[in-house]
């Protein structure tokens, strides 16, 4: 930092710079010295007026009064005061002040501001000013404060200015309350009264005076002086005197018919815009006009009377008068009215032809540029101009103020080059008159382009190019070739556009040309000669004409049923079948073309080409299939083959009547012909007979497939009707023998749901000890339906070897929804002939539970795991692939079935959602932030590969996080405060229970449901409690008596409790904390909001304002997003976990 300093009286400053500054500080010092007092002086307005001057005072003053000093700080110390401040500048710039004054010597030891005037003047700067009059303010406050003050500081003395300005905002800080107004406000009050009042007190009537301008503008620079009154105009003699007359609301007399105190509303609306016009220009423009006074030291402004005018200046004043009349002396020749317009400007220009050259004269107007405009002159108006439109012939403007006699000559040698090269831009800006002038009478002959293309050899291309000028003949290539004459513009822009499509030049042909290059030739044939066409006439030699361009092929594809399998051929009429295979083998999509042997291309924007090439990866065919004339299939690929080919019109599309049939049965499952059960008929609800008759469909056409109804629509009583079905039209000797696979806490359900309606199915439980179900399992005969747990059927696995199931179900898919576990394994190494999953939840969190189910049901739909997750699963989720996308939906849509309740159960009551909040605060409040800020810094040390090793250590962070916002007593066993959850939660179920209501409420927390069942003993309210550790037996126990009884309140594990179960005795619905997947809440909230439910089921979710509670809500959100786009066909958001999400989850 360069700092400017002004020492004591002992020590003066030795450069020749600063001689000036040596001379004023002797002269005051010296009086200092002579007028030196007992005490130290403190820094008031008097002594900073004499510091700077009147006029830099009266500068700075301006600066205090609008607030520009920022940031202000202040140090005392000894006899001394450090100020530091920026002060902001006319435009967007702050200028940095530091200064220290001496109150022993009631002057200035230090002094420094980094704007332009303290480096290029003596003396003190406007800034500094300022800055000591924002601490003489300060100091006044301080004594204001002193006054009022009960006690002193703690040793006795008064405090100092830097204990109430704070070290980092410099503003000051109230600890005080003042019996007066402080007295900076109360300055500020006065100035507002003063602005509101003064057009009341003056004799002018309000907004009467105006400003008028009068514009002078010659030799390419205008000046503006301008009139003030209001019937008598006066001369404004000096804008900065009329400035600072604005600036602090002066009375100045400018002569017997106006005498004026300066506010804005003085003025007329037009002359506010002139006023602030002035107003800004002196604030930009000031210090160029400062003049130093040896006498005083100090620094005032030279009286200007007209302002010089930028193109800037110019262009806003003209804004601002655009629709009145403006007074201009144009190269004094008079003041005249001229008006702004925006009519297009059309110059006007004659040609005449003389013997031996042609005279020229162009319409000389006057212009005045800006930085983006040009302002024309001519018959009374201003015209304007886009700068960058008049670009082209900017220089030829330039060059008509030194014309003699506004005119030009152009010989009849240099006619062909003017009327090439610069008549074309002259006649785009000008309206020309010729007279006597015929370009051909020159010798100006339009050049004419012939353009000769050969192909001598492989892969080597030649272009020669001529231009013709009547008989004349030219080749453009040749150097040596005479130039007169020729149009040397366009033979050079000819002959760049075809060196363009070449990479190489052949100097003895004279030509240009394509030596190896495919690429380039690709181009040359396919864009380049249909340009080259719009040039000039185009040759092209038989050889080149033999490389072909193929594009819009005839695809045929057949398409036949036989048995299980289909059978594909494919054909394109213009392509053998071995150029075919070559392309589908070879096929890169990042070129355009590809090349067949015989050297011709083959354009891969072909939608023909497209198709099949989509067919090849889609479907997985190698290299050795497509050699065969007919591509075998697995079945289910039948619809999406019959989509993707229904989709291109490109492909004729052959479809035998088997095929065909099948996508029949399939796209009409409703008018397929299966009876329903004698015993079912009145029971199923209409949808439900359409899920049992889509799971027939897709038995009998081979598939397998995901029944995904919402939960409680009944996807167990279709799966029941469907295997009753099968069982009655089955021979004796059939083997209708059955899995189903359910969760251990369903599987008393499921029995339950068969007693109840089809009583006569042989059912049989796996249950009891290893020996036990390895009897059961091996006993099983033809027509036995078994019904195990997943758990179970891992450890009885090896008993299940050899046994063929004529249907295998798992109910709760999601459960193998992780392709590596032994769950997941085990469900599919089990022999069976059909298989079906019921899901309400097919996609909870990533698109691989939706490949793992199917993985299950038909193995190869959709590829192997690796396969899939580069092809479509990165594709969707990270990069919202929509073409990945549609192939999925593709794949998948005829083999899942998803009705929702709202659309199919219009005589379902209700369901009304609700979040309740509750506020943290206390020890709860400071215990959660200090885990949070533990957990943030955790992850900011993390590297991406420690992340992803650490993510178990973190998820158990944001476990206690959870915790912490039910109650930290869950965490903390001496913690004894209240928790506003818990009391929000009571408060609902002592309401709900007054009011007759059954409540469920459920938790992840075992442990919250602990210390919530003391507080309904507390208030004598009955409830029952099922959680993980629940027999089996004893579920089915409690639900039942739950929905006959008379408890009020059942408590229920979330994950022991969300599927399976029939609670429509309640219809209130509590969630004490949210789970990181919306799924899993809604499952639990469907035990009461299912069929059998009459009354309108109230949710109430319980959330902990400002914390990880409202984030994870969120984040539901998000991952719903990924089920619901899947199977409903829309686009997919994110479904990933990433550290940053973590971060947002603990954003507060």
């Amino acid at each position: 930092m360069i700092q400017r300093k002004i020492n004591n009286p002992v020590l003066f400053l030795e450069s020749p710079f600063y001689d000036k500054i040596n001379i004023w500080l002797r002269y005051h010092h010296k009086n200092r010295f002579a007028a030196r007092k007992e005490e130290s002086a403190v820094l008031n307005k008097q002594i900073i007026h004499e510091l700077t001057g009147t006029t830099i005072y009266n500068r700075g003053l301006d600066l205090f009064l609008q607030h520009k000093v920022l940031s202000f700080q202040s140090k005392e110390q000894n006899e001394e005061i450090y100020m530091k401040a920026f002060v902001q500048g006319s435009g967007k710039k702050k200028y940095e002040v530091e200064l220290t004054y001496n109150t022993f010597y009631e002057d200035l030891s230090e002094c420094f501001c980094d704007c332009p005037a303290f480096y290029n003047y003596d003396g003190i700067c406007k800034h500094c000013a300022a800055v000591l009059l924002e601490c003489e303010s300060r100091l006044d406050i301080q004594q204001t404060i002193f006054d009022y003050i009960e006690e002193p500081g703690c040793d006795g003395s008064k405090r100092r200015l830097s204990d109430y300005i704070g070290p980092e905002s410099g503003r000051f800080l109230h600890k005080f309350r003042g019996k007066e107004t402080t007295p900076v406000i109360k300055d500020l009050l006065k100035r507002q009264r003063m602005k509101s009042t003064l057009p009341l007190m003056q004799n002018l009537p309000y907004e009467k005076v105006s400003l008028e301008p009068h514009f002078r503008y010659s030799e390419n620079s205008a000046v503006v002086e301008f009139k003030i009154g209001i019937d008598t105009k006066y001369v404004l003699k000096d804008v900065f005197e009329f400035t600072q007359n604005m600036t602090s609301c002066a009375e100045h007399s400018y002569g017997k018919k106006l005498n004026l105190i300066h506010t804005l509303s003085a003025f007329d609306p037009l002359s506010q815009k002139i006023v602030r016009f002035i107003l800004n220009w002196v604030q930009e423009n000031q210090e160029y006009y400062m003049e130093y006074n040896y006498y005083s030291y100090s620094y005032s402004y030279a009286k200007l009377r007209r302002i010089p005018l930028s193109g800037t200046d110019f262009e806003e004043l003209l804004a601002i008068l655009k629709d009145n009349t403006i007074l201009l002396d144009m190269n004094d020749s008079g003041e005249k009215i001229w008006r702004l317009t925006d009519d297009k400007l059309i110059r006007r220009m004659q040609i005449t032809g003389k013997k031996e050259g042609i005279e020229v004269k162009p319409e000389i107007l006057t212009s005045f540029y800006s930085t983006h405009t040009v302002f024309t002159f001519g018959d009374g108006l201003i015209y304007q101009e886009n700068k960058e439109t008049l670009a082209p012939i900017q220089d030829f403007l330039s060059c008509l103020p030194e014309l003699p006699e506004n005119a030009f000559y152009i010989d009849k040698s240099d006619i062909s080059m003017f009327c090439r090269e610069l008549l074309p831009l002259l006649e785009e800006h000008y309206a020309c008159e010729r007279i006597n002038f015929d370009e051909a009478e020159y010798g100006v002959e339009p050049a004419l382009f012939e353009i000769y293309l050969d192909a001598p050899q492989k892969d080597f291309i030649t272009c020669k190019v001529y231009a013709f000028y009547g008989e004349k003949k030219f080749e453009v290539y040749k150097k040596d070739e005479e130039r007169a004459g020729r149009d040397a513009v366009k033979e050079i822009q000819v002959g760049n556009i075809v060196a363009s499509y070449c990479n190489a030049y052949d100097e003895k042909e004279h030509a240009m040309v394509i030596a190896g290059d495919e690429d380039k030739i690709y181009e040359l044939l396919t864009l380049g000669i249909p340009r080259l066409q719009t040039l000039g006439d185009v040759y092209v030699s038989d050889a080149l004409k033999n490389i072909r361009v193929v594009s819009g092929s005839k695809i045929n594809v057949g398409v036949s049923l036989s048995g299980d399998l289909l059978e594909l051929t494919m054909q394109a009429n213009e392509l053998s079948r071995e150029e075919l295979i070559e392309i589908l083998s070879k096929y890169d999509r990042k070129k355009k073309y590809f090349r067949l042997k015989n050297g011709s291309y083959i354009q891969t924007e072909d939608e023909g080409l497209l198709t099949l090439l989509d067919l090849r990866q889609n479907l997985n065919l190698t290299d050795s299939q497509l050699r065969e004339e007919t591509v075998t299939l697995p079945r289910y690929r039948a619809f999406y083959l019959d989509q993707q080919l229904q989709e291109s019109q490109a492909v004729s599309f052959f479809r035998n009547n088997t095929f065909q049939e099948l996508i029949r049965n399939m796209k009409t499952v409703e008018e397929n012909d299966f009876e329903v059960p004698a015993s079912m008929e009145s029971i199923l609800r209409p949808y439900q007979t359409t899920g049992y008759t889509w799971l027939k469909t897709l038995y009998h056409n081979g598939f397998g497939g995901i029944l995904a109804d919402d939960m409680g629509l009944g996807k167990t009583l279709q799966t029941i009707s469907f295997l009753l079905s099968e069982y009655l039209e089955a021979k004796y000797t059939d083997n209708r023998r059955v899995l189903i696979v359910t969760p251990a806490s369903l599987v008393f359900n499921w029995q339950n749901e068969f007693t109840l309606f089809a009583p006569g199915l042989p059912v049989k439980m796996v249950t009891g000890c290893a020996d036990e179900r390895r009897d059961i399992i091996r006993g099983a005969q033809s027509r036995d339906i078994l019904i195990t747990s997943y758990e179970l059927l891992k450890r009885d696995l090896e008993a299940y070897e050899g046994i063929s199931f004529f249907c295998q179900v798992i109910d709760e898919a999601q459960y193998i929804k992780n392709h590596n576990t032994q769950a997941a394994r085990a469900v599919k190494a089990v022999t069976s002939e059909c298989r079906f999953a019921l899901t309400g939840t097919p996609i909870e969190n990533r698109l691989s539970e939706l490949w793992s189910i199917f993985d299950y049901l038909m193995p190869g739909l959709l590829y192997g795991y690796q396969r899939f997750r580069t092809e479509i699963e990165i594709p969707v989720v990270q990069n919202q692939d929509e073409a990945a996308m549609n192939r999925l939906q593709k794949m998948v849509k005829p083999f899942i079935l998803r009705r929702l309740k709202k659309d199919v159960l219009t005589d379902l009551p209700d369901k009304l959602e609700k979040c309740m909040y509750a506020n943290m605060d206390g020890e709860q409040q400071k215990l959660y932030h200090a885990h949070v800020q533990r957990i943030r810094i955790m992850l900011d040390k993390q590297s991406d590969e420690e992340f992803k090793a650490g993510k178990i250590q973190i998820l158990a962070e944001l476990t206690k996080l959870r915790q912490l916002c039910c109650d930290p007593a869950l965490i903390y066993e001496k913690y004894d405060s209240p928790s506003a959850k818990s009391a929000l939660c009571m408060d609902l179920i002592k309401n709900a229970v007054e009011g007759g209501h059954k409540v469920l409420l459920f938790s992840q927390f075992t442990s919250m449901l602990q210390n919530l069942q003391e507080k309904l003993k507390e208030e004598g309210i009955s409830y029952y409690v099922l959680t993980g550790s629940t027999p089996k037996e004893q579920r089915l126990r409690l639900v039942e008596n739950f929905n006959t009884n008379q408890t009020n309140v059942f408590c229920i594990s979330l994950k022991a409790g969300g599927t399976g179960l029939n609670l429509t005795a309640a219809d209130i619905v509590i969630h004490f904390d949210p789970w990181w997947n919306l799924a899993v809440q809604n499952q639990a909230t469907d035990r009461a909001h299912r069929i059998g439910q009459t009354n309108v089921v109230n949710v109430y979710k319980l959330i902990m304002k400002d914390t990880i509670e409202e984030n994870i809500m969120k984040l539901q959100e998000r991952k719903k997003e990924l089920a619901e786009q899947v199977l409903s066909g829309k686009d997919l958001g994110t479904g990933s976990f990433t550290k940053e999400e973590l971060l947002e989850l603990l954003a507060e």
